[in-house]
């Protein structure tokens, strides 16, 4: 377990480090930033404020998703690759300790790049609920009865359910990275996330073979009318981590019958 949990310290820590995942963050930002102005160019301020919710979670989803299949390759595929990884598996680890560690590093660092995007989010909806999304002049006198209320619970929620779904298709590129490069699992975890938001719209189901990305899409649901049921929320985290502890069994099962190069 020491060693796991080291290994998975050093992973995160090296993704944190790649250009890759700073850029990912920057686009996201700015494109919470541009939700945030886009509100000015809608005339009700509680759709101003549902657009700001929904495209916040949305944009987390995919910078969490994006940091986790090109985080999954670098810190799997290439170690495989490079055969670096036969160092660590010459030394007293297992290989269930080596795919653990690496999926835990990952989970770590999209989870980290997660908080920062839903931190900055909750800013931006902050901003825009004192100021009505009116940033150039009268913001500061205004009404508490003019203030659209914000169900923070559910908005909370929703990024918890968007980091259930980068988690999910992260342990899915975890496994696919055993033996796909970087543009094949990009390719690979992209169709899959398709897919899966497909085949409930087709009357299908595929829960088992790919993630139900629809118990877990929040960014319609977490908006100022309504709001996002915590037993829902609490559904989704349950089955994110089901489906993640099986994709990581299979992946170890696949693992222990591969050979290293």
């Amino acid at each position: 377990m020491p060693a796991t949990l080291a290994l998975a310290r050093l992973t995160a820590v090296d993704l944190l480090r790649q250009p890759a995942t700073w850029l990912a963050l920057l686009i996201g930002a700015a494109l919470l930033g541009l939700s945030l102005v886009f509100g000015m160019f809608s005339f009700a301020e509680a759709d101003r404020m549902r657009m700001l919710c929904s495209a916040g979670i949305a944009v987390h989803a995919l910078v969490a998703l994006f940091v986790g299949v090109v985080g999954a390759t670098i810190a799997v595929h290439r170690e495989l690759a490079d055969r670096t990884a036969l160092t660590l598996l010459a030394k007293p680890l297992s290989r269930a300790s080596f795919l653990v560690g690496k999926a835990g590093g990952v989970l770590a660092a999209v989870a980290l790049c997660g908080l920062l995007l839903a931190l900055l989010h909750i800013a931006c909806v902050h901003l825009g609920s004192i100021t009505g999304f009116e940033f150039d002049s009268g913001h500061g006198h205004r009404n508490p009865e003019d203030i659209v209320p914000i169900p923070w619970l559910s908005l909370l929620g929703g990024h918890a359910l968007a980091l259930a779904q980068a988690a999910c298709l992260s342990c899915l590129a975890v496994v696919l990275a055993l033996r796909l490069g970087l543009a094949g699992n990009i390719i690979a975890c992209f169709g899959a996330w398709i897919v899966a938001h497909l085949l409930p719209q087709l009357g299908l189901h595929g829960a088992v073979v790919l993630p139900a990305l629809d118990l877990l899409a929040a960014d319609d649901a977490a908006q100022v009318e309504g709001g996002l049921p915590l037993a829902a929320v609490a559904i989704g985290l349950s089955y994110a981590l089901l489906w993640c502890s099986g994709a990581l069994a299979l992946g170890l099962a696949l693992f222990e019958r591969q050979d290293i190069p």
